[in-house]
């Protein structure tokens, strides 16, 4: 059974009854993705690049978001607007909890894959 706070099971219901067999790429897909993109964040961050990074932060919102992962597209949706504000250099606290809930999204859409 998954943890409602990481992954709404709603929506993991509905992709599985649209998606049917492809389901699985989708989580394989978003797996593999998003953790390149979480993963790119922090340096990104000391090299203040703020366009990739707010792209980069923007991109794991809305997956997130479409799989149900509504925590960590929050945490990513603050990312974002510090992006778009100009101002990435006190972001390294949720930087920690993005790499930290995005490894909980996994733990739990493992538990359906």
């Amino acid at each position: 059974m998954l943890d409602n706070n990481i992954v709404d099971s709603t929506i993991i219901d509905s992709l599985k009854e649209i998606m049917g067999d492809a389901f699985g790429v989708l989580i394989s897909t978003f797996v593999d993705d998003t953790g390149k993109l979480v993963h790119s964040l922090s340096e990104l961050q000391k090299q203040n690049d703020l366009e990739v990074f707010t792209r980069n932060a923007h991109s794991i919102k809305s997956s997130s978001a479409n799989l149900g992962a509504l925590n960590l597209s929050s945490i990513a949706a603050s990312l974002e607007a510090q992006g778009k504000a100009g101002d990435i250099s006190n972001t390294t606290e949720e930087l920690s909890n993005i790499v930290d809930e995005y490894e909980k999204v996994c733990v739990e859409l493992n538990k359906i894959s």
